[in-house]
Parts: structure tokens; C-alpha cells; sequence
């Protein structure tokens, strides 16, 4: 978690609680079983839900916190691609693709 900090410290956020709100928020992220909310969060943290909404509400540019993750864990000789799936699998009924699959009559 030392690059986290050392991130957030180069990105400009100096405030100690929102630095380690957001460590937390990270690791918590891996661990945690089911859905990521408020209420999951807290469960497998330290911290409480109350926390995490506080948090939340506050600006955080989150594309630049990855865009510098990506330059701290990569080096500059590497060759890098950006690749996104645009696809969309409607769901809808008797229509859902697969349905046959996993539901049993």
C-alpha cells in the first residue's frame, strides 16, 4: 500500500484522512466477498459505512490515480495497448442468451 500513498501524495492530496480513507478503500476492495458497498466495505474494514459515504463525497479524479498507477507499474520501453469490449448482451425475459444454460425447467 506504500505505492498507493506515495501516489496519492504525488497527485496532491495531502489531507492524512482522505489519504488513508482511500488505502483503505483499496485494499478493502480485494478482499471483500459479494457487492462493493457502503455496508460490505465496512464489514470487512476498520472503517464504518458512515466513513466511507463521507468520503465519497469529496472530488477524487480517479483517471489520473490510474493513468499514474499504470506509469509506476509499467516502464517506458514497454509497448502498451489500450483495448475495450463495447459489447452488449441483452437481458430481457426468455430472450437472455444462454438462459437455457443455467436454468433448469
Amino acid at each position: 500500500m506504500e505505492i498507493v500513498q506515495s501516489l496519492l501524495s504525488k497527485m496532491g492530496i495531502f489531507h492524512k484522512p482522505q489519504i488513508k480513507a482511500l488505502t483503505t478503500l483499496f485494499a478493502t476492495i480485494l478482499i471483500a466477498c459479494g457487492k462493493v458497498n457502503f455496508t460490505n466495505l465496512s464489514r470487512y474494514s476498520g472503517r464504518t459505512e458512515r466513513t466511507y459515504r463521507r468520503q465519497f463525497k469529496k472530488q477524487f479524479d480517479f483517471a489520473q490515480f490510474n493513468a499514474e498507477l499504470i506509469k509506476a507499474a509499467t516502464s517506458e520501453n514497454h509497448s502498451m495497448i489500450a483495448v475495450m469490449d463495447c459489447s452488449f448482451i441483452a437481458k430481457s425475459g426468455k430472450k437472455t442468451f444462454g438462459l437455457d444454460q443455467f436454468y433448469n425447467q
